[in-house]
């Protein structure tokens, strides 16, 4: 296999990373700015914490970069591709999310039935339901990116995605430069700077730098950091906090550093032993650690064993996870999704 091509091991340490991060602003900050967390008190990393839900911002662009691994497929095992990678696995985490909140014990009341049915859908918002789970509208984003990438590809122009990349990455830099419309506006939104970022990174990987190529991975950037500063406002005003257009700046800088560290020759040869299964939980742990962990948190957690309970959560929700993983596994198998994987 062209080195190229392979699996790097440096992209599943970014996913750990930007869990990472997005799990101390759920934990650190955003659950007990909300009110979800409210027995502790976690103020003095506040203004670090508040930060960490940036590392979504790097999955957008790992989600990118892997995206060209799939392209050479028709639009049909595409989408059975995406679906199998990202269904079966939603469905169980909401399914358990849903369970636990039926336990007696918990503080809240359950949500009805009918709103758990809905957010298997994945996008329940588009039927007026609420998510279970906040930090699922991240997922919406990326089947928003998949309709883009099946429609190109059931036209028969799959062969022009990586020049289209840049073309979109510059369209979305020049719209939001402009102040046109919406920036929010689903396909000329930030997210999709990064997106179409972590892709021509990879294009640049696998075919080389050409003038396209860098007018769209600087039109990424900018657009990135300009989108991201522009909703401090939103930011302020949501979370009760100061954010940074300085701080802000620096990280997306920083992260599209650490995309571009794929560029280097033999980076292929990195090997990380734990990394690949770290890598592969981050998908359930991502799904499950938002609503289960606060309820965990919030039930049990004071200021004299905030530490331990913060660590017996996380550590819990990490082996409810990888049972998770190997649940999936047998999952596949059956019949229903195994003739889809044909």
């Amino acid at each position: 296999m062209d080195s190229r091509h392979q699996r790097l091991d440096y992209l599943d340490l970014l996913r750990v990373i930007a869990l990472g991060s997005v799990i101390c602003f759920h934990y650190l900050f955003s659950g007990i700015s909300k009110g979800n967390i409210k027995a502790i008190d976690f103020s003095s990393f506040a203004s670090v914490a508040q930060y960490g839900y940036l590392g979504v911002e790097l999955f957008f662009m790992i989600s990118g970069f892997v995206i060209l691994y799939s392209t050479n497929r028709r639009a049909g095992e595409f989408v059975r591709k995406r679906f199998l990678r990202l269904y079966p696995m939603f469905w169980m985490a909401i399914i358990l999310i849903y369970l636990v909140t039926l336990l007696p014990w918990w503080k809240y009341p359950a949500p009805p039935l009918s709103k758990a049915l809905w957010n298997l859908t994945m996008i329940p918002t588009a039927f007026g339901q609420e998510r279970l789970d906040a930090a699922h509208w991240f997922l919406v984003r990326e089947l928003q990116f998949y309709v883009v990438i099946a429609f190109v590809l059931a036209i028969r122009k799959g062969k022009l995605l990586p020049k289209i990349f840049p073309v979109w990455a510059f369209v979305i830099c020049i719209w939001n430069l402009l102040n046109l419309p919406d920036f929010n506006i689903w396909y000329f939104s930030g997210y999709f700077s990064l997106i179409t970022g972590g892709a021509i990174i990879y294009s640049i990987r696998t075919w080389g730098w050409n003038p396209l190529r860098v007018i769209g991975l600087v039109s990424a950037y900018v657009g990135a950091v300009d989108t991201r500063i522009s909703i401090i406002p939103i930011l302020d005003s949501r979370r009760n906090a100061e954010h940074s257009a300085f701080v802000i700046a620096v990280v997306v800088t920083a992260i599209f550093l650490l995309m571009l560290i794929t560029l280097i020759p033999g980076i292929e040869r990195l090997k990380i032993g734990w990394v690949g299964l770290a890598g592969a939980i981050t998908y359930p742990l991502f799904l499950i650690h938002g609503r289960i962990g606060a309820m965990i948190i919030e039930h049990t957690a004071n200021e004299g064993n905030k530490w331990f309970v913060y660590g017996f959560t996380l550590l819990g929700l990490i082996f409810v996870a990888y049972g998770l993983l190997k649940l999936e596994k047998r999952v596949l198998k059956w019949r229903v999704f195994s003739r889809l994987a044909r």
